[in-house]
């Protein structure tokens, strides 16, 4: 790609179309926010339901109250084995409940009015980009440079999933970046000694933020993101949620951490 800084999104996959192209030459670090959670919004809810996951059945048994107290009563009030018992029926095979609890995750943070993503204060509007042959997002601002593509020719809905969902992973962890919200040591104290993946781990450290959270600022919007993907459970659509279905998907690599042997 050229020297422009920009970030392009290009799709059409059978009811699936979007195209848009945000020029960041000049641009504030908030307004590529705002281009970023344009992107997710448009993206995400494909990338679950193009992994199998009945998005609208998932969000019927979302059913909360406002605030992260919600979120924690939900999961205070509904048994694990019941809940996974619900789960099944929107997902074709076990192997793929890690998709629905992130969908219902992602439901219930919006059906509770809360955000894993910072809010932009300006809103940068895109021109339309005509969508190809294949799944593209391509980005340059300052010294990041990101690029994913995938073609259409014999590909499986999973395929879609995948490529949507590292596409979304990658602008969720970017955006926060760029709004500079990060709370760490907050992070690191609410998962301490909850490193299993399960609900009580989960619920228990999602509680222990509540003394001081507000759910208003991007600073909780991180804290939510890295707490709940720190117990296992991303609320947001991302390549893991497909490794269990579909060995051929690999996660996204760790920063920081090398391989082992």
């Amino acid at each position: 790609m050229d020297g422009n800084d920009e970030i392009i999104f290009s799709g059409e996959y059978k009811d699936f179309r979007f195209g848009a192209r945000f020029a960041l030459g000049g641009r504030t670090p908030d307004e590529a926010v705002s281009a970023l959670c344009q992107i997710n919004a448009a993206v995400e809810p494909h990338a679950f339901r193009f992994a199998g996951v009945d998005v609208k059945k998932v969000d019927a048994i979302a059913r909360t109250k406002q605030g992260l107290q919600g979120v924690c009563a939900f999961l205070r009030e509904m048994k694990p084995r019941a809940l996974q018992a619900e789960l099944a029926g929107t997902v074709p095979g076990k192997e793929l409940l890690p998709a629905a609890e992130s969908c219902l995750l992602n439901r219930l943070l919006a059906n509770a009015g809360l955000s894993f993503m910072p809010k932009a204060t300006a809103t940068l509007k895109p021109e339309a980009e005509q969508p190809g042959d294949h799944i593209a997002f391509i980005a340059k601002y300052g010294n990041w440079v990101a690029i994913k593509k995938l073609g259409l020719e014999k590909v499986q809905d999973y395929e879609v999933s995948a490529v949507l969902a590292g596409i979304n992973n990658t602008i969720v962890n970017k955006s926060f970046d760029f709004a500079g919200a990060k709370d760490d040591a907050t992070v690191q104290q609410a998962l301490a000694g909850k490193g299993r993946r399960s609900y009580g781990n989960l619920r228990a450290a999602l509680e222990s933020l509540l003394p001081k959270f507000t759910g208003t600022t991007n600073g909780d919007a991180y804290v939510l993101a890295k707490v709940m993907g720190g117990t296992g459970y991303k609320p947001y659509a991302s390549p893991e949620m497909l490794t269990e279905a579909h060995p051929d998907i690999k996660p996204p690599k760790v920063k920081g951490r090398k391989p082992k042997g």
